[in-house]
């Protein structure tokens, strides 16, 4: 009758309502977790022109010094002067691939039983010339500590973490690097 058809409508009309509702919900979301992606992708991309123009303006201005003191210089240093710098920048494109990887997951991680010391030592190794103009000290421990890692991207954070600290504190600083133990977990702090 007309009663249980006006009341089916109402029932349906809240239905649709209620379905709409959900459906600008979930819009508004997608609309927010996209301007946050872009956010990132900005904040991403300026971090990545800054971080390249540093390499880039060291080896225009090596370039332009060795173009003014050619004689001067011997061909080791010569070499050198690019080859620091080429490796710099090199490492920091090594660095922005290995993280597209692991964002989007198709990194396959190489695990194995590594000496901590041994992993620092090879950071310390890629670490930028800067670092001379700090005291750099190492203490994994009295004893050998091991832990399974994948080392290649576990010296690719290090490195990242020491050349941070290089590059944001005053040359005579003292960073200390540190390593240690806590039940089944192997931690290395950089400070």
């Amino acid at each position: 009758d007309a009663f249980e058809n006006s009341i089916l409508l109402s029932i349906l009309g809240e239905c649709a309502l209620a379905l709409e509702n959900e459906k600008n919900s979930r819009e508004k979301e997608e609309a927010a977790v996209m301007a946050k992606n872009e956010q990132l992708r900005v904040n991403l991309l300026r971090t990545i022109s800054h971080d390249l123009r540093t390499p880039l303006t060291s080896i225009l201005g090596n370039a332009d010094s060795l173009i003014s003191n050619f004689d001067a210089l011997d061909e080791g240093m010569r070499k050198q002067i690019f080859y620091e710098d080429a490796g710099w920048l090199i490492e920091l494109v090594e660095n922005l691939l290995a993280l597209t990887k692991i964002e989007d997951g198709s990194v396959k991680l190489q695990l194995s039983d590594q000496v901590v010391e041994d992993v620092v030592r090879e950071a310390l190794r890629h670490v930028e010339r800067r670092k001379n103009e700090h005291e750099i000290t190492v203490d994994c421990g009295e004893d050998i500590l091991l832990a399974r890692m994948d080392a290649k991207l576990i010296v690719q954070v290090l490195v990242n973490l020491i050349n941070n600290a290089v590059k944001y504190t005053q040359a005579g600083s003292k960073i200390r690097i540190t390593a240690g133990k806590e039940e089944k977990d192997v931690w290395i702090a950089v400070e």
